[in-house]
């Protein structure tokens, strides 16, 4: 598995994550695709990721730094 440097953050990323993330997000948006017939809007993924990682229950947080307050996904054009 390869490792890399986390963009500016300074921490490491690899496939393993990676392929984990993917595959929770596939799973994500085969669920609106069968509940809603589309994928989820930028702003849903928004509101998905800033509960996910801003749960209140220390057990469940993904995050020990705290809990965000946003979250900004930004479309390439």
């Amino acid at each position: 598995m390869g490792w890399w440097k986390a963009g500016e953050i300074g921490g490491v990323i690899g496939d393993e994550p990676l392929d984990v993330l993917g595959a929770a997000a596939s799973t994500v948006v085969k669920q609106y695709q069968r509940a809603f017939g589309r994928r989820p809007t930028i702003t849903e993924w928004e509101a998905l990721l800033r509960t996910v990682l801003g749960v209140e229950e220390p057990e469940y947080r993904c995050a020990e730094d705290g809990v965000p307050a946003e979250v900004h996904i930004t479309p390439r054009t």
